[in-house]
């Protein structure tokens, strides 16, 4: 085998000096580049795979005492990485507490139906977060995978766990609650929640951004099993004995339940449902009247004078009677959260917070709903965490040290021999003596057999 490996990587450095000496500008020799590195990756990676096969099945000792014997031999296989398919053969055992395996297979933690690699998979899933599955495959492998294999991979995907820490103490907390629309396979309408956590907002330079944020989201999930998930890991990483908790949000029923959940938290309506009220009220005075109405409203909310208000109301509605119901039905939600607006008076912390619109389009929306399109719920529940935690995982396999101790043995004996350069693999150290290429020497054979 050696010889083989020896002769790939001859043939690969033949071939990139074959690409330099064409002497193409670096737009045209990077993808040559790329093809000659992916395709030796491939040619050295099924004589790895084989390699540990062979060393499996030369190990009797080990296959004698786990009650295996060899059934036939060269079964090939197929399975697409990010450097190409590869095409390698292995061999079929017989276990004697009943049924067959592939150790190969096992001890390289390749499923049996598998016919992408998982790393591949992961760069599919992650890909799918930012853009379409089809846009997906193209971008990560030239379109190879179909649509629906990179869907199944996002339905096998797990939000990344933000790993535990030391719990630290805050003098406030915002939380932000908000839902991006979408459309669901059949056209029907759902919302799927978003929840943002930070410590306020800080300036950098002319730029405004929350403070150690985190976000939450969930499909198909009860408002209290939502908001049971928030309170643990608000709890894991924050000691409320001492913080202020303010819940930003437009007072839907399920955002109302997070005053329930978390402890001591006060509403505070979020700015843009207050303007975007506030705005359908004045909308048809002109500009002055729009203006100077606009102010006295704000001022009658935040100072809770209640009665001025609905003089305001009455005056705007008598003179647009044709917008009455438009009028009074806005003013009623102001009305409705009026506590969740002076706050931000009494209390000018409770300014410090209130992106949800922004969270929500930049979060789920730019994916879930910028674009014509319709989810299955399946998707929606797999999709909605992974947006929100921005980092993706698939469920571990079967660790190594879970396997017999034989098979355990047997690939470490593999991997040992390969590192070694016993089981047909050169030895690192001796890449560097490898002749080049026969024949004439050009002047980068000569740079590159300087660094050799």
């Amino acid at each position: 085998m050696e010889t083989i490996i020896t002769e790939i990587a001859n043939n690969f450095i033949k071939n990139i000096l074959e690409t330099f000496k064409e002497r193409g500008s670096f737009t045209e020799i990077e993808p040559k580049m790329l093809s000659e590195c992916k395709k030796c990756a491939v040619k050295l990676f099924k004589k790895y795979i084989e390699g540990v096969d062979a060393q499996i099945a030369c190990d009797k000792v080990a296959r004698k005492e786990a009650g295996i014997t060899i059934e036939r031999r060269n079964d090939e296989r197929k399975i697409q990485t990010s450097v190409g398919e590869v095409c390698f053969s292995r061999t079929y055992y017989k276990k004697a507490s009943g049924g067959y395996e592939y150790l190969t297979d096992t001890v390289l933690g390749i499923d049996r139906r598998e016919r992408v690699s998982e790393g591949l998979s992961l760069s599919l899933a992650n890909a799918a977060k930012e853009m379409s599955y089809q846009k997906a495959s193209k971008h990560i492998i030239d379109g190879i995978i179909s649509r629906q294999t990179v869907m199944h991979n996002v339905r096998r995907s797990e939000a990344v766990v933000s790993p535990e820490q030391e719990r630290r103490n805050v003098s406030e907390l915002h939380i932000d609650a908000d839902e991006a629309h979408v459309t669901i396979l059949g056209g029907k309408k759902s919302e799927v929640p978003l929840i943002s956590v930070y410590e306020g907002i800080e300036k950098h330079g002319k730029r405004n951004s929350c403070k150690n944020i985190f976000h939450i989201s969930e499909y198909g999930k009860s408002p209290d099993e939502i908001w049971e998930q928030v309170l643990t890991e608000i709890e894991e990483k924050y000691d409320l004995t001492d913080a202020k908790i303010y819940l930003h949000g437009d007072g839907a029923n399920w955002i109302k339940v997070g005053l329930e959940w978390i402890p001591g938290a006060i509403f505070v309506l979020d700015k843009y449902h207050k303007n975007k009220a506030i705005k359908a009220i004045t909308a048809g005075l002109d500009r002055e009247d729009r203006q100077e109405f606009d102010k006295e409203i704000r001022w009658s909310l935040e100072n809770e004078e209640i009665e001025f208000f609905n003089d305001l109301i009455f005056c705007i509605a008598d003179n647009q009677p044709h917008r009455e119901k438009q009028i009074y039905s806005n003013a009623k939600y102001l009305k409705n959260f009026l506590k969740g607006i002076s706050i931000c008076k009494t209390d000018p912390r409770a300014n410090n917070g209130g992106c949800t619109e922004p969270h929500v389009s930049h979060v789920l929306s730019a994916r879930l709903s910028s674009r014509p399109m319709a989810w299955s719920k399946k998707t929606l529940q797999k999709l909605a965490p992974v947006l929100a935690s921005g980092k993706i995982s698939f469920e571990e396999k079967q660790p190594l040290e879970a396997m017999p101790v034989p098979l355990r043995n047997a690939a470490a004996s593999a991997s040992k021999a390969f590192r070694r350069g016993c089981a047909g693999l050169p030895h690192p150290d001796s890449i560097g003596n490898l002749p080049l290429v026969s024949g004439k020497v050009v002047s980068i054979q000569k740079v590159l057999s300087h660094f050799c």
